[in-house]
């Protein structure tokens, strides 16, 4: 009986050694033919609130340059232009960034104001400065008198704008224009820092000195500007009020 017995298990470990070194075999060619699996690829996508509330608006406003045909006679003629003037506003946590411009989309010198207030004496402080350029352009002429007086144009017209904009922040809060807020707890003042792009053109009749931009020219540019800052602060301040109950 015993001798059977072994003689019936050797068959069978012969079949299974078969198999599996059948089997053995099969994985090593799936192994080898088998193409290598590409790395995932992982894409970011960026949160809507973190990410600046952006605006972008063209104007066109009209320029009056006045050109003498001859000098000897000192005849002129009025020649009507129009420029397109887009102004860019992006409105981030911790600043206000509008840009004006009429170079074809260039930036132009970059400024900044940083508004303070004082609830001691009442009083509201701006202060402007050059980022980036010299704050006058290219080929304005005229020497330094005329430098100094586009360095002036463009911080008065910045300071304008933190003006406009720091009456806004105090309408908003629901006190008067003239109220002082005195800033936040934790130092910042009424208002973010303001960033400026400006890039504008010389009239042709202002080669030689004059005004860079008309009195109605310089209004009409701070209202879009301006009109455009507070539809984008409706924008980012909408989701605040989402989900709010009045009073009963």
């Amino acid at each position: 009986m015993s001798d059977t017995a072994t003689t019936d298990e050797e068959p069978t470990q012969q079949i299974s050694e078969t198999m599996e070194n059948e089997c053995n075999i099969s994985e090593i060619n799936k192994s080898a033919t088998a193409q290598p699996t590409p790395p995932k690829k992982t894409s970011y996508r960026p949160k809507a609130s973190s990410l600046p509330t952006s605006l972008v608006r063209t104007i066109q406003i009209t320029d009056n340059n006045h050109e003498n045909e001859n000098t000897s006679t000192t005849t002129s003629t009025t020649t009507t232009t129009t420029i397109p003037t887009t102004v860019i506003l992006q409105i981030f946590s911790d600043r206000i960034f509008l840009s004006v411009t009429q170079l074809n989309g260039k930036m132009g010198s970059l400024l900044v104001c940083n508004v303070e207030e004082s609830i001691i004496d009442n009083s509201t402080t701006y202060h402007v400065s050059t980022l980036l350029g010299s704050g006058t352009s290219r080929g304005g002429g005229g020497g330094g008198s005329n430098a100094e007086r586009e360095v002036s144009f463009r911080e008065v017209f910045v300071r304008r704008l933190a003006e406009r904009i720091t009456k806004h922040a105090r309408v908003m809060a629901g006190v008067s224009e003239e109220t002082i807020l005195g800033g936040a707890e934790d130092g910042r003042g009424v208002i973010p820092p303001l960033v400026v792009g400006l890039g504008l053109k010389r009239s042709k009749g202002n080669q030689g000195g004059g005004t860079i931009m008309s009195v109605d020219n310089f209004n009409v540019v701070v209202d879009a500007a301006i009109g455009l800052y507070e539809e984008g602060w409706r924008i980012c301040h909408c989701g605040g009020l989402v989900g709010m109950e009045g009073p009963d």
